[in-house]
């Protein structure tokens, strides 16, 4: 018995040492779901290794850093281990590490993966190698307005504006190379990438644009599309989409664009890398406008349009005058010149711009507003303008003419009257006094009055009553007296003016300007000159010795004033602040000048 025991235990000792000593089972494997996709298309990689009896120490997949065309949209790192106990063969432990990838291809190809390695109990394990096969997506084209590369019979690419990198470059697209003068052109920078970049982190420079007159088309979020340069899928994003009209003719240059942004790591822990990239300037040929050139040629095509807003108004009264120029181009070059009219002031116009970028050409609509004042009576014609424009489409000279309006004015013009009427002058009324009662004959038995201490300060108090009336009324006459004065009067003509700007009147704020202005220069000349033209007051000023900076700034004024007066739209407060002091000054200069009637 003693003997079946021992051997036992010998056979028990002989399987455990054989199992101690017996090489680990290993097992490494690469694979993929599916092995063959179309770009944008999910596929699963999967790389693992499995032991029995042994430790894993390490599991790796390089060539996947090769290929930032697979987008890695997730990585999962899975570490299952399992026991199982069996008679006569002790306790077993079998563990797995496994990496699994969930990659978005972004361009077609085929990627060939070298076996994955692993490391058991110091020894080196390797899968199988792996191919994944990347179709073309359906529908792929490139970004809208990009010329997107076409490769040749030896499957190279020419790039215009860029410099090749194989990772990733800058590319601006110029459309069209050359140009006339004021004549639209498009510029456009894309980022050609084969890196898994961070949209969030882009910083894109702009280029520089000496000589050109600039509209921007922001971008709001970063669109990929893809093209092939020299065999390989890039990724592309339009970083900046602008609009240029260049201001000269000769050789201009687009500058060269720049751009930064991070790549990420192969994994969620990875840093990421900042990457940037210079592209290269791009030059511009711009061509003079065809001579002979009409007066205030613009480059595009207009329509024009005018009207009143009004056929008849009284003599010293307005109306507005409205012009729309409407076309593809850029309006704000657009310029017209009133002619003058006999018995009509024109005021500076108020300009208004609307521009939009409808399919790739700026297009928009400049409007101006005159405020027409009638100083005489009758009919008034507005004569027609004209646009000319040079068409770059046709290489050809246009026009487009609104026809003449008319308005008809009735009634005289009167001389306004001065905001504030001069305070009259009255003399007051004299004090009259009964006569003084000195003593009763009722009570002579009595002390007289005249007697008593205080009867002497009685008969003063009355002359010293009066002489104090006398004194405050001269001080009142004096008051009234000041404050007829020309300086009183604009005094409270200004005070006037400041309390219409802050109580947001600006109709009754003009209105105290021209009265302010007016009667000072009523007094000084001594005659009145509210009523007359622009033109007349600027030659009586002339002919009275004042000097010509001082006549321009009172007749500017005033036909601003007019302006503010009139127009219907909103005037701006810090404006009406600035027009205060402007009159302040002005009015101080009339007093000092030395002009005379």
């Amino acid at each position: 018995m003693r003997t079946v025991m021992a051997l036992m235990i010998a056979v028990a000792a002989v399987a455990w040492t054989s199992q101690s000593f017996a090489q680990p089972e290993v097992d490494v494997t690469l694979d993929a779901s599916p092995t063959e996709a179309r770009v944008g298309e999910m596929m699963r990689l999967e790389v693992r290794v499995r032991a029995k009896g042994g430790s894993i120490e390490q599991l790796q997949l390089d060539d996947l850093q090769k290929y930032p065309e697979l987008e890695i949209v997730s990585h999962q790192t899975l570490r299952p281990m399992q026991f199982s106990f069996g008679f006569g063969s002790g306790v077993e432990v079998e563990s797995s590490l496994a990496h699994v990838y969930v990659l978005r291809p972004t361009a077609a190809g085929e990627y060939a993966f070298s076996p994955a390695v692993a490391k058991v109990d110091g020894k080196t394990y390797r899968s199988q190698a792996l191919t994944l096969v990347v179709r073309p997506g359906a529908g792929i084209g490139g970004a809208p307005g990009l010329a997107t590369p076409t490769p040749d019979d030896q499957g190279e690419t020419e790039l215009s504006g860029a410099r090749f990198d194989d990772r990733a470059f800058l590319r601006t697209v110029v459309e069209p190379t050359e140009a006339y003068v004021g004549q639209q052109i498009n510029v456009t920078v894309y980022l050609y990438t084969r890196l898994r970049l961070g949209p969030q982190s882009v910083v894109p420079g702009k280029p520089s644009m000496d000589g050109f007159w600039v509209y921007d088309d922001p971008i709001s979020s970063l669109q990929a599309q893809t093209a092939t340069v020299r065999g390989a899928r890039y990724q592309v994003y339009a970083l900046h989409r602008t609009v240029a009209f260049p201001q000269r003719a000769g050789d201009l240059t687009i500058g060269a664009p720049n751009v930064t942004f991070d790549v990420g790591g192969m994994s969620f822990f990875d840093a990421p890398q900042r990457v940037e990239r210079e592209g290269v300037p791009v030059n511009v040929a711009v061509k003079p406008l065809p001579t002979p050139v009409p007066t205030n040629a613009v480059v595009g095509k207009y329509d024009i349009e005018m009207w009143l807003d009004r056929a008849t108004v009284t003599t010293g009264d307005a109306v507005t005058l409205r012009v729309d120029a409407s076309g593809v181009g850029n309006v704000q070059d657009l310029r017209i010149d009133l002619p003058p009219m006999v018995g009509v002031r024109a005021l500076q116009p108020a300009i208004r711009d609307q521009q939009r970028l409808t399919g790739g050409k700026l297009s928009g609509t400049r409007s101006w507003e005159w405020i027409l004042i009638a100083e005489a009576p009758g009919e008034h014609v507005v004569p027609p303008v004209a646009i000319h424009y040079f068409d770059p489409e046709i290489e050809q000279y246009g026009s487009a003419t609104a026809p003449s309006v008319s308005f008809t004015a009735s009634g005289v013009s009167r001389p306004s009257q001065p905001a504030i009427e001069p305070v009259s002058q009255s003399e007051p009324e004299g004090a009259t006094f009964g006569p003084f009662s000195l003593y009763s004959a009722l009570r002579r038995g009595e002390t007289p009055v005249r007697s008593r201490d205080w009867f002497g300060w009685v008969l003063a108090f009355p002359p010293l009553a009066f002489g104090l009336f006398v004194f405050a009324m001269s001080l009142a006459r004096r008051r009234e007296r000041q404050s007829s004065t020309t300086g009183a009067v604009q005094r409270k003509l200004i005070r006037s003016a400041q309390r219409a700007l802050e109580s947001d009147d600006p109709r009754a704020f003009y209105d105290r300007i021209v009265s302010s202005i007016t009667h000072s220069l009523d007094a000084r000349l001594g005659e009145p000159v509210g009523g007359l033209p622009h033109a007349e007051l600027r030659s009586r000023l002339a002919g009275a010795g004042f000097d010509d900076d001082l006549v321009e700034r009172i007749i500017n004024e005033l036909e601003g004033a007019d302006f503010a007066r009139f127009a219907a739209s909103g005037v701006n407060t810090d404006e009406m602040e600035r027009c205060l002091q402007r009159t302040a000054a002005i009015v101080e200069r009339v007093q000092r000048a030395k002009g005379s009637a």
